[in-house]
């Protein structure tokens, strides 16, 4: 005899796909014949971008670009050149199946690079860089909520769930013509340009997610004065953005990411013709999940008063969002230098930055690790560069405590402040951090449940009662279980409340 089972239906977010894919990258680049020879490399590195992200059946495509830009002194060795080379890439990646509107999540990592000068004029450059990628579809998971059986008892565990309510991507532009400020020479052209945008506040309305933020632009650029030195200036634009994601309402849980995907920047005159605008145009990948709290009840052991139950289950893993953490914090780090001294900073960026986060006590710690590169000049006033890999720690107090929980963190690298500290450099990073704080959740889902007629439960009709002497801490399920009676029945033969026996004691089982 088989039983009906009543399922409760939950919103999940499931993961497709979760890897990286490498991509190589092997030129050889002669010199524009505008740019000066090569007297000695300073630094060489890839910049990829993801500009564009879809999904056909199970196909995942990335498509963006990269630059390989290289700093070098020229022949006197007294003056930063720079050259670049850009190209495009796409990747397909193979999901395990075909889906529809799904989230990705995807970032590029840079693996290794090795430039090398072949002659004066010739650089030779091999490396890679990975596309990373994470792809997840809103589907639907079953439990168990209910066995209907007049003669079935069973068990049940309520369970605080946060359904996955709606999602969405969108791609937008912040564009502003930017001034040279404070003094500044003006820019003959732009050797490297950075950004990151900060989310300060979202509304929810009739299904849509207002955003409001600021980016933070910086700019290192070659001047126009004669044997000149870079310069950097930094900008701040603010924005607001409508983000449409269908299922938001406001009692619902937000996690929105802001990422920027590429900054395109010239320079431009003014009225009267020195080379003081910066035409910029920065844009930013958002995405929006929104979870909406539910309690779901499900059904973890049973029996029959009548017959024997096969019960068929296997092992389930929820994992449910419970707390969306955020904070800043400014690590201070002194950078020495080796061999010299510094005598000024032209600049000093990031290039890598990773987290990862845990809870304890009632507080998450973050540790990860950021690089900080200074371009700088020597005692005699000649150019060069470092750069450093640095550890952080950082913990503060979280609302979600217990012992199955994993955190999803991520770090970003703000403002860089510094200052010249005897030989060395002293900066102070400011890092933004974020992390997902989920409870896990592992328990037996039931499948099945079948009744063996054949075999009914035999029972001893001579006494009402039995008596049966308990230990402090059993629990009265387990005991209503072996004698295949009721735990309602248990509770109130003994005038008991509780579940589990408080002293060691007698029970009148009911027959």
């Amino acid at each position: 005899m088989d039983y009906m089972l009543d399922r409760e239906a939950m919103a999940v977010g499931e993961v497709v796909f979760d890897g990286c894919q490498e991509q190589p990258v092997d030129l050889n680049i002669s010199l524009p014949d505008y740019c000066p020879d090569i007297q000695r490399i300073l630094k060489c590195q890839i910049y990829p971008r993801i500009g564009s992200r879809s999904i056909s059946g199970d196909r995942l495509m990335l498509e963006g670009g990269f630059t390989v830009k290289v700093f070098y002194l020229d022949p006197d060795g007294a003056r930063i050149r720079f050259c670049d080379s850009t190209d495009t890439f796409s990747t397909e990646i193979a999901l395990k199946q075909a889906v529809e509107n799904a989230e990705i999540y995807a970032f590029p990592r840079v693996e290794y690079i090795n430039c090398r000068a072949t002659s004066p004029r010739r650089l030779d450059i091999h490396g890679a860089f990975s596309v990373c990628a994470k792809v997840v579809v809103q589907g639907r998971s079953e439990v168990v909520g209910n066995i209907v059986g007049s003669d079935i008892e069973q068990q049940k565990t309520a369970m605080k769930v946060n359904n996955l309510a709606g999602f969405c991507q969108q791609q937008f532009s912040v564009d502003e013509i930017l001034e040279l400020g404070g003094g500044k020479p003006p820019a003959d052209n732009i050797m490297r340009s950075d950004a990151f945008a900060v989310l300060q506040d979202f509304k929810i309305t009739a299904g849509k997610l207002m955003v409001k933020g600021e980016v933070c632009v910086k700019f290192l650029y070659d001047t126009t004065e004669e044997n000149s030195m870079p310069e950097a200036m930094e900008f701040t634009i603010p924005f607001t953005q409508m983000l449409d994601c269908a299922g938001v309402t406001e009692d619902c849980l937000c996690d929105v990411k802001l990422e920027v995907i590429g900054v395109e920047a010239q320079v431009k005159n003014d009225y009267s013709g020195d080379k003081t605008f910066f035409d910029t145009q920065v844009r930013l990948f958002a995405s929006a999940a929104a979870y909406r709290g539910a309690e779901v009840t499900a059904v973890s052991d049973a029996y029959s008063r009548d017959y024997d139950l096969k019960i068929e289950s296997k092992p389930k893993t929820m994992d449910n969002l419970t707390e969306l953490v955020g904070d800043t914090t400014v690590q201070k780090n002194t950078l020495s230098v080796e061999d010299g001294t510094v005598s000024k900073v032209i600049d000093v960026w990031n290039e890598m930055s990773t987290a990862s986060a845990e809870t304890k006590g009632g507080q998450i710690t973050f540790k990860g690790k950021f690089s900080l590169c200074v371009l700088a000049l020597n005692e005699e006033n000649k150019p060069f560069y470092f750069e450093r890999l640095l550890d952080f720690e950082y913990t503060r107090a979280c609302n979600s405590s217990g012992d199955n929980l994993k955190c999803e963190a991520q770090v970003g690298v703000g403002g860089i402040s510094f200052r010249i500290m005897g030989s060395g450099v002293e900066a102070k990073t400011e890092l933004r951090l974020t992390a997902e704080i989920y409870s896990r959740q592992t328990f037996q889902a039931i499948t099945t449940v079948t009744a063996d007629e054949e075999k009914p439960v035999a029972r001893d009709n001579s006494a009402a009662l039995c008596i049966y002497y308990a230990e402090a801490g059993e629990n009265i399920w387990n005991i209503a279980r072996d004698y295949r009676t009721s735990v309602d029945t248990i509770k109130k033969e003994n005038g008991m409340t509780g579940d589990v026996m408080e002293s060691r004691g007698m029970l009148l089982i009911p027959m």
